[in-house]
């Protein structure tokens, strides 16, 4: 396997998440926004020494969770229907190809990479760290690569 597809398979995964990351900034702030106004005026205060301090920014935070996963999946079912792939694996010209005799579909595709935002917000970021370190060192392949059957290659 080459350096060239390896570091362009990573540089595709960075690429997305740097893209979903601005969609995502945008939907988290009037996700605040939103949160702001319904408490503006209800006279209800929020202090890190109330006893609903810590559920209220648990639930604050899964649903930032949330919310990035959505775009992330938004992001990646709008570039397979316009594109066939996502946007940086058109761009630097890999294309994810399944490993087994069965046919890549949109549903395969679209699991796959749940798979893998799943498994990102999951460890909090350490997920990407981990595969990319085994995937340049060693060449195994990713686990959302590995479960789905799939691998990505040079076009």
């Amino acid at each position: 396997m080459s350096f060239k597809l390896k570091y362009r398979r990573i540089g595709t995964f960075m690429i997305d998440m740097a893209i979903v990351q601005m969609f995502a900034m945008v939907g988290r702030d009037i996700y605040l926004g939103i949160i702001a106004y319904i408490s503006n005026g209800t006279g209800v205060t929020f202090s890190l020494n109330d006893a609903m301090a810590l559920p209220a920014l648990l639930l604050l935070f899964l649903g930032v969770m949330l919310l990035f996963i959505g775009v992330f999946m938004g992001y990646q079912w709008i570039c397979y229907r316009l594109l066939g792939t996502s946007l940086s694996r058109y761009l630097l010209s890999v294309q994810v190809v399944a490993t087994d005799d069965q046919p890549l579909t949109k549903q395969r595709y679209l699991k796959r990479e749940f798979n893998k935002i799943y498994l990102c917000v999951a460890t909090l970021g350490l997920y990407p760290l981990y595969c990319g370190a085994q995937y340049l060192a060693f060449s195994h392949l990713p686990w959302h690569d590995r479960t789905n059957h799939t691998t990505a290659v040079l076009r």
